[in-house]
């Protein structure tokens, strides 16, 4: 499939011919949105900035809430979070996250190790699953974490491989609000802030 700045071309045709169930696995740990803003500023050092701005690229995505909403979608996105978590998870992600659950999204978190041997059994890289009918299968380059190539999967046989792959992260995932990952790292955040100088 073509890409262009790191996203699918098709991604919003196929995303207008759901009528039942999206879901996002995510795996690496840093994509590279190198030229969005919010990222060029996480990048920067500016985290303040960087999530007020990740959170309004979520929300410009109004057109793709909506749809769902219209004809009833589930939206799912599964985040493997490997720990200690990276800084653009800490710093950048969560913000977004938050954002795609004020929409409408079921953002669920799942700790790597618990789900490692699915991950090398299966191979999997990053992948976007529609109803039950095809797979976009996102391959990046692990260490610039940008993405390098984007495959259509529509033989029914592995599209039910997809499908199992992801009814065992679902099962195996928490919602974000109640991960232990996320209440760990808000509360180690949190407990930074009170503990330094002058508070």
């Amino acid at each position: 499939m073509s890409t262009t700045a790191g996203g699918v071309d098709d991604f919003m045709m196929f995303f207008k011919g759901l009528r039942k169930r999206w879901v996002k696995i995510e795996i690496l740990q840093e994509y590279d949105e190198s030229g969005f803003a919010g990222y060029d500023a996480f990048k920067s050092g500016d985290y303040g900035r960087a999530a007020t701005l990740v959170r309004k690229m979520v929300m410009s995505q109004q057109e793709l809430y909506d749809h769902a909403a219209e004809h009833g979608i589930s939206m799912t996105r599964i985040r493997v979070c490997e720990l200690p978590l990276s800084s653009y998870l800490l710093h950048y992600e969560f913000a977004a996250y938050l954002a795609d659950i004020e929409c409408g999204e079921d953002i669920r978190f799942v700790d790597a190790s618990d789900v490692r041997r699915l991950l090398d059994e299966t191979g999997i890289s990053d992948f976007v699953f529609f109803d039950h009918e095809r797979v976009i299968a996102l391959i990046y380059d692990i260490h610039s974490g940008s993405l390098q190539e984007a495959r259509l999967v529509e033989d029914a046989e592995l599209v039910q491989a997809y499908s199992t792959v992801v009814d065992k992260l679902t099962k195996a995932s928490v919602h974000m609000l109640q991960s232990p990952i996320y209440l760990d790292a808000v509360g180690r955040s949190f407990d930074s802030v009170k503990d330094s100088p002058g508070q």
